[in-house]
């Protein structure tokens, strides 16, 4: 399969703050990244059998044990559609304990159970003299291309991505939650970015964001302020509303309301991109800092505006990201997404 650029290594502008070694969500030190991809049959759908278009990203904050060393978290919901799990504990204490899973939307549920067994196995006094963990499991519908009612994601997968968690450079675009997703009615995926900052003593952070692209329209599709989807020549074809999940990590002191602050700013990267969140759709935004230092020692809000800056940028970059590193996949009933035409979506924007 031929390898796809990114709109960075093209040469077109990507915004204003540098992008970290790898340029995804590993940049944070600490962070790790796992997926497991399944994809198997063709034709015509029987549920329960396939065609399978599907699988599962796990991302690891910090190489620590989450339950006994949490990390503070601030989650903000563009549009509340979404199925995902483990939302209101974020929105009221603002601490996340466990690892992040992605997956398709009918298998959260049996994520969920990796998960259970994959904290109970570190932790022996869960559920014995000691309270029961948070568990953050997030979806998107990939029903377009997989067997979704088959619900082929199982625990022992869930397990598998956390085991198979390594640091970056991370897979992209078809692979791990992202196999059977669609965007702009395009094919979809998994993307990441991250920026560097340095707050006003000039100490350098890096922001890092990873998208689980599976949203909009066509006829929506922006590419640096250019409305390239009304000029593809792709059919926009099999309309499905979708969800967008978003996880970003820092490695800045931050609290969980400067971290609700952030993730809130998600949403206009997403808007760079031609999202509207339309009815229908899910759509997330998780941050997390991973920095263990003194508590309660955190940046001033004062200097919070390059690290909007920088969430924006990276959340926009993650979803384009997405799209240029997928490759077209066919799936249930001869349902087809389309990559993203490259050398077209470049001639577009530079007309």
């Amino acid at each position: 399969m031929q390898k796809r650029n990114t709109p960075r290594s093209l040469g077109l502008w990507m915004g204003q703050l540098p992008a970290g070694l790898f340029n995804d969500i590993t940049d944070v030190p600490g962070v790790k990244v796992g997926n497991v991809s399944l994809i198997q049959g063709g034709g015509r759908l029987i549920p329960g059998r396939g065609p399978v278009r599907t699988g599962v990203t796990a991302i690891l904050p910090r190489p620590v044990n989450l339950y006994r060393q949490p990390c503070r978290a601030g989650i903000e919901v563009f549009n509340g559609y979404g199925k995902s799990i483990g939302v209101p504990f974020l929105q009221e204490m603002g601490i996340l304990n466990c690892p992040i899973l992605l997956t398709n939307t009918l298998s959260v549920n049996d994520v969920a159970n990796g998960v259970i067994t994959y904290l109970l196995q570190q932790n022996p006094e869960i559920g014995n003299d000691n309270r029961t963990p948070n568990l953050v499991v997030m979806e998107c519908d990939d029903s377009y291309l997989n067997d979704i009612r088959g619900r082929h994601v199982k625990e022992q997968h869930a397990l598998l991505a956390l085991q198979r968690a390594s640091e970056g450079p991370i897979e992209q675009g078809n692979v791990g939650a992202g196999v059977g997703m669609s965007c702009f009615q395009m094919k979809g995926g998994i993307g990441s970015a991250s920026r560097l900052v340095r707050d006003q003593s000039g100490v350098s952070y890096v922001v890092g964001m990873l998208a689980l692209a599976n949203f909009g329209l066509l006829r929506d599709f922006l590419f640096s302020g250019v409305p390239v989807g009304q000029l593809l020549s792709l059919p926009g074809v099999g309309q499905i509303p979708g969800s967008l999940i978003l996880v970003g990590m820092t490695n800045a002191p931050l609290s969980r309301w400067q971290l609700k602050q952030l993730a809130r700013r998600a949403s206009l990267g997403m808007g760079r991109t031609g999202s509207i969140t339309m009815t229908g759709s899910g759509d997330f935004c998780l941050m997390v800092s991973t920095y263990s230092g003194e508590h309660n020692v955190y940046l001033s809000d004062w200097e919070l505006d390059e690290f909007f800056r920088a969430v924006v940028e990276a959340s926009a970059e993650s979803i384009w990201n997405a799209l240029f590193l997928a490759h077209t996949m066919d799936g249930r009933d001869g349902h087809v997404r389309h990559a993203l035409p490259i050398e077209e979506t470049l001639q577009i924007v530079r007309r």
